[in-house]
């Protein structure tokens, strides 16, 4: 029954059947039945047949009903509401239903307290329900807002629906769902648009938020704010039009967030900030078109992040910002994958694979990818099609398996196209598509394989203090030495040495010797005028100790000719009669020989021309015993 203060007679004939309607729970639909007038947005032509007073209303849904027969509820259809509805800090025991109906003022539910509540398909100038605490599903779906959904702090133990709903604050906040609480799904589907900001900061879903297909739009502002969001199941925003920021900051996501297929668009802003976001079910972001940056510093990605197909788009900045990002399982940016600006890595951990094949990188005069310090623990593949204008920055990065640039194209011109100073991989494939345009540096890092190709050699390498274990494939030293004259730095005693010390363990010891031989050969340019004719008198004499047989040569056809001589000029004995019996051959020998004394030296004593060539055996002896002893020890230190 009505409140005391009602009666019968200050009623209008509409709001009768609202009040006969109540106590049985019936429906009173006031609809003339033609869609078209029906619709909300035409209720300024509704005559008086169709108002109702907010003030009944609110009489009705507080009053008593003690009836044996009574099941109340409010089920009120095609209703123009006038007045403002003042439910603040009411307890309202039953179902409140409100379908295609407008109210001229937003209601009042504030700290109120009810068991289920619909406004769907009716027209609102905004909602007061802060604090709300409904015992069932709210559902604002199909309606059309011209102000503030205010529902900070609101408790609804079911669902909050939203779907084919039109909210228009533009300019301002067109839902406040701060520390809302929902205790099953969030949903904005089937063609729900907002023009205004949607804040739902620390707010907690029990279950999934469902913005498939939705449009938000706040050019140059905060489009879905959900800082801290706490989300059990899933955050689905599959083609979702976003005009303006997506903020997911610290939020977390118990099961998948994926925004597959969305357009996100900010530029010169932020499409996306998720710095310290935890999507405990993976981040897809395969197929999204995102115009601004996308940030996801420190984020924490379970299983997942997907990114292939995406677009994105921040020219002359960073296109995706995940510096100590961690993912805990692949990260895929394959299938046309492409980022106008930086892709920023540094620091980030993927404990799988990174995929990256058939992407496009485009950031000329900066770093297409910088990944300085990131953490693989299987591939990182930048291969079969990869592709990236501006440089890529890989500075100490630790890669578990394999670093794979097979079939790509890095172009930098006049710069550094791939930094890879102290890298550290079992794997390393350099056999790009085409050379290299701009410097490769691999100072300081170890590599297990070195896979490369000389057709695809870079015009400039850095090889300063690289370890490596194989070059693959194996080739000869002299096309080897071609691939270590690449260096920009001149002549790096190191890069021979390793290079050498490879040969060894492959059991080519021929190319080894001839390694070394190269390097001395390098090194005899750098030193001053002395050194170097010292060094060309080794290298022609021993070849630096690598090349005995050449030392026996010279020694035979010193021999030889030293034997000729003597044989036809004898030199006279010192003592007649007390000298050996003259053999030019063993004469010549001790003149060659200075550490060794057959006797024959010093019992004969050369004249004329004779004697130059003594002396100049002689000088040719020591010579040759010096530049073998330092070959000797030079080849002793390195074995």
């Amino acid at each position: 029954m009505l409140a005391a203060e009602l009666t019968p007679a200050e009623l209008t004939p509409a709001e009768q059947a609202v009040a006969d309607a109540v106590p049985g729970g019936r429906q009173a639909d006031l609809r003339a039945g033609n869609p078209a007038d029906d619709a909300p947005a035409r209720a300024d032509a509704w005559g008086p047949e169709r108002l109702v007073r907010a003030d009944v209303l609110a009489g009705l849904l507080l009053a008593e009903y003690a009836g044996p027969a009574d099941k109340p509820a409010l089920r009120l259809a095609g209703a123009r509401i006038t007045g403002r509805l003042r439910l603040g800090f009411a307890e309202v025991a039953f179902p409140v239903t409100f379908e295609d109906c407008a109210f001229d003022e937003p209601p009042d539910l504030y700290q109120a307290r009810t068991r289920f509540l619909s406004f769907a398909g009716s027209r609102l100038p905004g909602l007061v329900a802060s604090n709300l605490q409904v015992e069932g599903n709210l559902r604002l779906n199909a309606c059309h807002v011209t102000g503030e959904v205010r529902l900070h702090g609101a408790r609804i133990t079911g669902n909050l629906t939203l779907s084919g709903a039109r909210l228009d604050h533009p300019g301002g906040v067109a839902v406040n769902g701060e520390q809302l609480d929902v205790g099953g799904d969030l949903r904005a589907e089937d063609g729900f648009a907002c023009h205004g900001e949607i804040v739902l900061t620390a707010a907690r879903i029990a279950s999934a938020v469902r913005l498939d297909g939705a449009r938000l739009r706040a050019p140059g502002g905060l489009a879905f704010g959900a800082s801290n969001l706490d989300v059990q199941v899933g955050l689905f925003a599959r083609r979702m039009e976003v005009d303006g920021e997506v903020r997911l900051r610290h939020a977390r996501v118990g099961g998948p967030l994926t925004l597959r297929g969305s357009r996100l668009r900010n530029p010169g802003g932020l499409a996306v900030r998720g710095g310290g976001l935890n999507a405990e079910g993976g981040l897809f972001l395969s197929l999204v078109e995102a115009e601004g940056m996308v940030r996801l510093e420190a984020a924490k990605i379970g299983r997942t992040l997907g990114l292939d197909g995406a677009r994105l788009r921040h020219p002359g900045g960073v296109a995706l910002a995940g510096d100590g990002l961690a993912v805990d399982g692949s990260l895929l940016a394959r299938e046309g994958m492409t980022a106008e600006g930086e892709i920023s890595l540094c620091d980030a951990s993927v404990a799988a694979s990174a995929h990256f094949e058939g992407a496009r990188l485009v950031n000329p005069g900066g770093a297409a990818l910088s990944a300085n310090g990131i953490t693989v623990g299987k591939m990182l593949k930048l291969c079969e099609g990869f592709s990236a204008r501006g440089r890529i920055r890989l500075t100490n990065a630790q890669i578990g398996s394999r670093l794979c640039f097979d079939d790509a194209t890095l172009e930098t011109p006049g710069g550094e196209a791939l930094k890879c100073w102290r890298l550290e991989t079992r794997e390393l494939a350099l056999r790009t598509a085409e050379p290299v345009v701009g410097t490769v540096d691999l100072r300081y890092a170890r590599i297990g394989v070195l896979r490369d190709s000389p057709a695809v050699w870079p015009g400039e390498l850095c090889m300063d203090g690289l370890a490596y274990e194989v070059l693959k494939p194996v080739l000869p030293a002299a096309e080897r030495l071609r691939w270590l004259r690449r260096d920009p730095d001149g002549y790096l005693p190191n890069a021979y040495e390793q290079l050498a010390g490879m040969y060894r363990r492959l059991g080519s010891d021929a190319d080894a010797r001839e390694t070394l031989l190269a390097s001395q050969r390098r090194r005899r340019a750098t030193l001053p005028w002395y050194a170097r004719f010292w060094g060309h008198l080794q290298d022609v004499t021993v070849g630096y100790g690598f090349r005995p047989p050449r030392a026996a040569a010279w020694l035979a056809v010193l021999l030889a000719a030293g034997t000729v001589v003597f044989t036809r000029v004898q030199p006279l004995p010192l003592k007649a009669g007390e000298a050996p019996h003259f053999n030019a051959f063993v004469y010549t020998l001790d003149l060659l020989l200075p550490i060794i004394d057959f006797g024959q030296e010093r019992a004969y004593n050369p004249g004329g021309a004779t004697q130059w060539l003594a002396y100049g055996l002689i000088a040719a002896g020591w010579v040759l015993a010096t530049t073998i002893a330092a070959g000797l020890t030079r080849s002793l230190r390195r074995a």
